[in-house]
Protein backbone atom coordinates (compact mmCIF):
# COMPACT_ATOMS: atom_id res chain seq x y z
CA UNK A 1 0.00 0.00 0.00
CA UNK A 2 2.61 2.40 1.19
CA UNK A 3 4.54 1.74 -2.23
CA UNK A 4 1.12 2.32 -4.18
CA UNK A 5 1.22 5.79 -2.84
CA UNK A 6 4.31 7.13 -3.35
CA UNK A 7 4.04 5.90 -6.44
CA UNK A 8 0.78 7.58 -6.89
CA UNK A 9 1.78 10.73 -5.86
CA UNK A 10 4.63 10.50 -7.79
CA UNK A 11 2.37 10.28 -10.67
CA UNK A 12 -0.11 13.24 -9.68
CA UNK A 13 2.63 15.83 -8.55
CA UNK A 14 4.29 14.95 -11.97
CA UNK A 15 1.16 14.89 -13.87
CA UNK A 16 -0.16 18.32 -12.71
CA UNK A 17 3.55 20.00 -13.17
CA UNK A 18 4.78 18.67 -15.94
CA UNK A 19 0.81 18.82 -17.54
CA UNK A 20 1.53 22.85 -17.06
CA UNK A 21 4.72 22.70 -18.23
CA UNK A 22 3.61 22.03 -21.79
CA UNK A 23 1.16 23.99 -21.65
CA UNK A 24 3.35 27.15 -21.56
CA UNK A 25 6.19 25.60 -23.94
CA UNK A 26 3.57 24.58 -26.65
CA UNK A 27 2.58 29.08 -27.15
CA UNK A 28 6.12 29.06 -28.90
CA UNK A 29 5.82 27.05 -31.65
CA UNK A 30 2.04 28.25 -32.16
CA UNK A 31 2.28 32.01 -32.03
CA UNK A 32 4.97 31.24 -34.60
CA UNK A 33 2.62 29.86 -36.64
CA UNK A 34 0.45 32.10 -36.17
CA UNK A 35 2.19 34.78 -38.23
CA UNK A 36 2.78 38.96 -37.15
CA UNK A 37 2.55 40.70 -34.00
CA UNK A 38 -0.54 42.11 -34.44
CA UNK A 39 -2.26 38.40 -35.46
CA UNK A 40 -0.70 37.05 -32.08
CA UNK A 41 -2.00 39.70 -30.04
CA UNK A 42 -6.00 39.20 -31.82
CA UNK A 43 -5.57 35.67 -31.56
CA UNK A 44 -4.62 35.81 -27.93
CA UNK A 45 -7.18 37.67 -27.06
CA UNK A 46 -9.31 35.15 -28.82
CA UNK A 47 -8.02 32.27 -27.20
CA UNK A 48 -7.90 33.77 -23.50
CA UNK A 49 -11.87 35.52 -24.36
CA UNK A 50 -13.03 32.00 -24.68
CA UNK A 51 -10.86 30.38 -21.90
CA UNK A 52 -11.48 32.79 -18.94
CA UNK A 53 -15.48 32.07 -18.53
CA UNK A 54 -14.74 27.78 -19.47
CA UNK A 55 -12.31 28.05 -16.37
CA UNK A 56 -14.97 29.30 -14.52
CA UNK A 57 -17.83 27.48 -15.85
CA UNK A 58 -15.65 24.50 -14.71
CA UNK A 59 -15.33 25.34 -11.60
CA UNK A 60 -18.65 25.75 -10.96
CA UNK A 61 -19.61 22.55 -13.15
CA UNK A 62 -17.59 20.64 -11.09
CA UNK A 63 -18.55 22.65 -7.90
CA UNK A 64 -15.46 20.62 -5.67
CA UNK A 65 -17.59 17.50 -6.20
CA UNK A 66 -14.05 14.92 -7.43
CA UNK A 67 -12.17 16.40 -3.87
CA UNK A 68 -15.74 15.76 -1.79
CA UNK A 69 -16.50 12.16 -3.47
CA UNK A 70 -12.66 10.84 -2.87
CA UNK A 71 -13.11 12.04 0.74
CA UNK A 72 -15.91 10.04 1.06
CA UNK A 73 -15.08 7.01 -0.87
CA UNK A 74 -12.46 7.10 1.67
CA UNK A 75 -14.06 7.31 4.39
CA UNK A 76 -16.99 4.36 3.24
CA UNK A 77 -13.43 2.22 2.41
CA UNK A 78 -12.19 2.67 5.87
CA UNK A 79 -15.55 1.33 7.00
CA UNK A 80 -15.10 -1.86 4.91
CA UNK A 81 -18.36 -0.40 2.83
CA UNK A 82 -17.60 -0.42 -0.43
CA UNK A 83 -21.21 -1.30 -1.40
CA UNK A 84 -21.71 2.64 -0.45
CA UNK A 85 -18.36 3.61 -2.11
CA UNK A 86 -19.94 3.09 -5.19
CA UNK A 87 -23.26 4.44 -4.28
CA UNK A 88 -21.92 7.05 -3.99
CA UNK A 89 -19.77 7.58 -6.72
CA UNK A 90 -22.26 6.26 -8.96
CA UNK A 91 -24.49 9.57 -7.92
CA UNK A 92 -21.92 11.87 -7.91
CA UNK A 93 -21.43 11.18 -11.45
CA UNK A 94 -25.21 10.69 -12.26
CA UNK A 95 -25.24 14.73 -10.89
CA UNK A 96 -21.80 16.00 -12.86
CA UNK A 97 -23.25 14.63 -16.40
CA UNK A 98 -26.47 16.54 -15.31
CA UNK A 99 -24.15 19.59 -14.33
CA UNK A 100 -22.19 19.36 -17.30
CA UNK A 101 -25.52 19.58 -19.58
CA UNK A 102 -26.20 22.31 -17.86
CA UNK A 103 -23.01 24.79 -17.80
CA UNK A 104 -22.40 23.95 -21.46
CA UNK A 105 -25.68 25.09 -22.13
CA UNK A 106 -25.62 28.29 -20.11
CA UNK A 107 -22.14 28.65 -21.78
CA UNK A 108 -23.55 28.47 -24.79
CA UNK A 109 -26.41 30.90 -24.59
CA UNK A 110 -24.16 33.54 -22.55
CA UNK A 111 -21.75 33.62 -25.39
CA UNK A 112 -23.05 36.23 -27.28
CA UNK A 113 -22.93 38.63 -24.12
CA UNK A 114 -19.76 37.94 -23.08
CA UNK A 115 -18.18 38.09 -26.31
CA UNK A 116 -19.69 41.57 -26.31
CA UNK A 117 -18.55 42.63 -23.10
CA UNK A 118 -14.48 41.53 -24.17
CA UNK A 119 -11.66 43.39 -25.40
CA UNK A 120 -12.04 41.66 -28.72
CA UNK A 121 -11.74 42.71 -31.88
CA UNK A 122 -14.70 40.86 -33.54
CA UNK A 123 -17.44 39.84 -31.22
CA UNK A 124 -18.38 37.05 -34.16
CA UNK A 125 -15.33 35.38 -33.53
CA UNK A 126 -15.28 35.55 -29.92
CA UNK A 127 -18.38 34.28 -29.56
CA UNK A 128 -17.82 31.00 -31.96
CA UNK A 129 -14.41 30.74 -29.90
CA UNK A 130 -16.68 30.15 -26.60
CA UNK A 131 -18.99 28.23 -28.00
CA UNK A 132 -16.13 26.17 -29.47
CA UNK A 133 -15.35 24.52 -25.68
CA UNK A 134 -19.18 23.36 -24.48
CA UNK A 135 -18.63 20.18 -25.97
CA UNK A 136 -15.56 19.65 -23.36
CA UNK A 137 -17.74 21.69 -20.47
CA UNK A 138 -19.88 19.04 -20.59
CA UNK A 139 -18.05 16.37 -20.19
CA UNK A 140 -15.13 17.08 -18.32
CA UNK A 141 -17.49 17.17 -14.93
CA UNK A 142 -18.50 14.01 -15.12
CA UNK A 143 -14.63 12.83 -16.12
CA UNK A 144 -14.17 14.33 -12.89
CA UNK A 145 -15.74 12.31 -10.72
CA UNK A 146 -13.77 9.12 -12.51
CA UNK A 147 -10.03 10.79 -11.05
CA UNK A 148 -12.19 11.74 -7.60
CA UNK A 149 -13.06 7.68 -7.59
CA UNK A 150 -9.68 6.35 -8.00
CA UNK A 151 -8.47 9.33 -5.74
CA UNK A 152 -10.50 8.25 -2.78
CA UNK A 153 -9.53 4.49 -3.41
CA UNK A 154 -5.96 5.37 -3.04
CA UNK A 155 -5.22 4.86 -6.75
CA UNK A 156 -3.49 8.36 -7.43
CA UNK A 157 -1.21 7.24 -10.80
CA UNK A 158 -4.64 7.28 -13.22
CA UNK A 159 -5.54 10.73 -11.95
CA UNK A 160 -1.93 12.13 -12.55
CA UNK A 161 -1.31 10.52 -16.00
CA UNK A 162 -4.76 11.36 -17.06
CA UNK A 163 -3.91 15.18 -16.56
CA UNK A 164 -0.69 14.34 -18.82
CA UNK A 165 -2.80 12.41 -21.41
CA UNK A 166 -5.47 15.34 -21.82
CA UNK A 167 -2.81 18.50 -21.80
CA UNK A 168 -0.51 16.11 -24.82
CA UNK A 169 -2.73 15.33 -26.74
CA UNK A 170 -4.61 18.99 -26.72
CA UNK A 171 -1.48 20.14 -27.51
CA UNK A 172 -0.77 18.04 -30.41
CA UNK A 173 -4.43 19.28 -31.66
CA UNK A 174 -3.44 22.82 -31.03
CA UNK A 175 0.03 22.39 -32.87
CA UNK A 176 -1.06 19.73 -35.42
CA UNK A 177 -4.28 21.10 -36.57
CA UNK A 178 -2.80 24.96 -36.89
CA UNK A 179 -0.41 24.21 -38.78
CA UNK A 180 -2.52 22.56 -41.38
CA UNK A 181 -4.83 25.26 -41.48
CA UNK A 182 -2.13 27.92 -41.55
CA UNK A 183 0.43 26.12 -43.66
CA UNK A 184 -1.27 23.48 -45.90
CA UNK A 185 -4.45 24.59 -46.45
CA UNK A 186 -3.53 28.42 -46.50
CA UNK A 187 -6.74 29.36 -43.87
CA UNK A 188 -7.00 32.12 -41.34
CA UNK A 189 -5.24 32.58 -38.47
CA UNK A 190 -8.81 32.95 -36.65
CA UNK A 191 -10.05 29.17 -37.88
CA UNK A 192 -6.34 28.13 -35.98
CA UNK A 193 -7.75 30.04 -32.91
CA UNK A 194 -11.14 27.50 -33.39
CA UNK A 195 -9.41 24.43 -33.87
CA UNK A 196 -7.12 25.38 -30.58
CA UNK A 197 -9.74 26.07 -28.40
CA UNK A 198 -11.85 23.20 -29.43
CA UNK A 199 -9.03 20.86 -29.05
CA UNK A 200 -9.66 21.30 -25.18
CA UNK A 201 -12.81 18.61 -26.24
CA UNK A 202 -10.26 16.09 -27.99
CA UNK A 203 -8.05 16.26 -24.73
CA UNK A 204 -10.61 15.30 -22.67
CA UNK A 205 -11.89 12.64 -24.49
CA UNK A 206 -8.56 10.77 -24.50
CA UNK A 207 -8.39 11.67 -20.74
CA UNK A 208 -11.76 9.68 -20.29
CA UNK A 209 -11.09 6.95 -22.25
CA UNK A 210 -8.24 6.19 -20.05
CA UNK A 211 -9.57 6.63 -17.22
CA UNK A 212 -12.52 3.70 -18.34
CA UNK A 213 -9.69 1.67 -19.11
CA UNK A 214 -8.37 1.73 -16.11
CA UNK A 215 -11.44 1.51 -14.66
CA UNK A 216 -12.24 -1.71 -16.46
CA UNK A 217 -8.64 -3.00 -15.72
CA UNK A 218 -9.69 -2.80 -11.98
CA UNK A 219 -13.21 -4.43 -12.38
CA UNK A 220 -12.01 -7.89 -10.93
CA UNK A 221 -10.24 -6.03 -7.73
CA UNK A 222 -13.82 -3.80 -7.45
CA UNK A 223 -15.77 -7.38 -7.29
CA UNK A 224 -13.57 -8.84 -4.50
CA UNK A 225 -14.10 -5.36 -2.70
CA UNK A 226 -17.79 -5.50 -3.00
CA UNK A 227 -17.55 -9.52 -1.93
CA UNK A 228 -16.13 -8.34 1.18
CA UNK A 229 -17.85 -5.41 2.08
CA UNK A 230 -19.51 -5.09 4.86
CA UNK A 231 -23.34 -4.42 5.33
CA UNK A 232 -24.37 -1.36 6.66
CA UNK A 233 -26.11 2.00 6.16
CA UNK A 234 -27.37 2.74 3.03
CA UNK A 235 -27.68 6.52 2.14
CA UNK A 236 -30.19 8.06 -0.44
CA UNK A 237 -28.79 9.53 -3.46
CA UNK A 238 -30.45 12.95 -2.20
CA UNK A 239 -28.76 12.66 1.35
CA UNK A 240 -25.56 11.71 -0.40
CA UNK A 241 -25.80 14.72 -2.78
CA UNK A 242 -26.27 17.13 -0.14
CA UNK A 243 -23.58 15.63 2.15
CA UNK A 244 -20.92 16.10 -0.80
CA UNK A 245 -21.91 19.41 -2.05
CA UNK A 246 -21.81 20.69 1.56
CA UNK A 247 -18.52 19.30 1.40
CA UNK A 248 -17.27 21.18 -1.61
CA UNK A 249 -18.09 24.31 -0.78
CA UNK A 250 -14.62 25.27 0.43
CA UNK A 251 -13.34 23.82 -3.13
CA UNK A 252 -15.57 25.96 -4.78
CA UNK A 253 -14.69 29.20 -3.12
CA UNK A 254 -10.97 28.56 -3.63
CA UNK A 255 -11.44 27.26 -7.12
CA UNK A 256 -12.88 29.72 -8.90
CA UNK A 257 -11.85 33.08 -7.13
CA UNK A 258 -8.89 33.60 -9.12
CA UNK A 259 -10.88 32.70 -12.58
CA UNK A 260 -13.81 35.23 -11.07
CA UNK A 261 -11.48 37.79 -10.53
CA UNK A 262 -10.02 37.38 -14.08
CA UNK A 263 -13.80 37.04 -15.76
CA UNK A 264 -14.48 40.74 -14.16
CA UNK A 265 -11.43 42.06 -15.67
CA UNK A 266 -12.39 40.38 -18.98
CA UNK A 267 -16.15 41.85 -18.91
CA UNK A 268 -15.29 45.39 -17.25
CA UNK A 269 -11.29 46.56 -19.35
CA UNK A 270 -13.22 47.10 -22.50
CA UNK A 271 -15.82 49.40 -21.19
CA UNK A 272 -13.19 51.56 -18.30
CA UNK A 273 -11.04 52.03 -21.79
CA UNK A 274 -13.62 53.15 -24.18
CA UNK A 275 -16.71 54.81 -21.90
CA UNK A 276 -14.76 56.20 -18.97
CA UNK A 277 -11.34 57.24 -20.50
CA UNK A 278 -12.52 57.21 -24.42
CA UNK A 279 -9.41 54.97 -25.05
CA UNK A 280 -9.57 52.57 -27.82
Amino acid sequence: MDKKIISGSFWLSFGSIFSRVLGVVYLIPWLAMIGSPQHQTVAQALFNTAYTPYALFIALGTAGFPSAIARRVAFFNGEDSFNNSKHIAFAGFGFMVVSGVICGALLYGLAPVLAANSPVSSVVNATVAIRCLVPAIVILPSMSILRGWFQGNGDLKPFGISQLWEQFIRIIVILGGTYVLIEVWHQSYVQAVFISVAAAFVGAIASYLYLLGHLWRQRNAYRRLTAKSQAGKQHAAGQLLKMIGYESIPFVIVGSGITLSQLVDQLFFKQIMQGLLHQS
